[in-house]
């Protein structure tokens, strides 16, 4: 089960979507401004079910780091022909729920965004079909070895954190040993060659930090 936020300004509904996400097992959590969901996805990263009709000036910032981050949405609004401008205008995995809502069309749309989530993962123009095996940047094809691949899928994984060269290792490749992490200094300079050469940050005396916009 999993971790939502509900960004929903009238409490009604808030509340509606809150039990219909309980009922079915997860556990979500319920605010009702955008600053509220900016202090919370700082630290965490979830899903966010986002009421659509907050003004552009509050949400167009707080959309657009949730994009940067590969974080999934749903869209809720009450104008179905706003569903096909939400869905061009979010760059990553989202989906429109409109109002009034079914409290299982709510969940299973929740689901299936996860489902994805896990199997596509997103961090700017980056993108990493992980079952497919396949990577892409602004929508080009990046042709990656196995032990490539496996780097970037770790730290994208964790985009807004230094990762460790030994933490690297193990979620890469599954090695314990700490005397050869020099084979990821490697492999960084590798992708960097292939993704830019700001694309992945070193983080002193700490290990590596994923950096694409």
């Amino acid at each position: 089960m999993a971790n939502m936020l509900i960004l929903e300004p009238d409490r009604a509904q808030c509340r509606a979507m809150t039990q219909a996400l309980k009922a079915a097992g997860h556990h979500p959590r319920a605010v009702h401004t955008v600053r509220e969901a900016e202090k919370i996805l700082r630290r965490e990263r979830m899903m966010t079910i986002l009421n659509a009709q907050i003004s552009f000036t509050q949400s167009y910032e707080f959309v657009r780091a949730m994009a940067e981050r590969g974080l999934p949405v749903i869209f809720v609004t009450a104008d179905p022909a706003n569903a096909a401008h939400l869905r061009a205008m979010y760059h990553g995995d989202c989906d429109v729920l409109l109002r009034p809502f079914d409290a299982e069309e709510l969940t299973a749309m929740a689901e299936r965004l996860l489902a994805q989530a896990e199997r596509t993962l997103s961090v700017g123009s980056l993108r990493l079909d992980v079952e497919a095996r396949q990577a892409t940047k602004d929508g080009e094809p990046i042709t990656l070895t196995a032990q490539e691949f496996a780097l970037l899928e770790a730290l994208m994984r964790s985009p807004d954190e230094a990762v460790s060269r030994e933490d690297l290792l193990r979620s890469a490749w599954g090695y314990q040993g700490i005397g050869i992490t020099r084979t990821v200094d490697v492999h960084v300079q590798r992708l960097r060659r292939k993704l830019g050469r700001d694309a992945i940050e070193t983080v002193y005396k700490t290990g590596y930090r994923l950096r694409l916009a």
